[in-house]
């Protein structure tokens, strides 16, 4: 069951999880936390966004699951 106090467990959970991401960059901002736990990038540069939309590529789970495809079908 989803109440009040269990969700704001979990909130604190990852803020404590995540204050040490990007070397401590957050650790004495709460603003920065905040973001943090409830995404886990900073932002949406060319660097940590999605490689489709930047550069037309597949993401990472796509190219695993098209490796595990071709090996399952290798196998049949």
């Amino acid at each position: 069951m989803m109440n009040r106090a269990f969700r704001r467990h979990h909130y604190q959970r990852l803020k404590r999880k995540r204050r040490d991401y990007y070397g401590g960059y957050g650790r004495h901002q709460e603003s920065v936390q905040g973001k943090l736990a409830g995404t886990a990038t900073l932002c949406s540069c060319w660097m940590c966004g999605n490689p489709r939309k930047y550069f037309g590529d597949i993401t990472c789970q796509e190219t695993l699951a098209a490796l595990n495809f071709d090996e399952q079908w290798r196998e049949v």
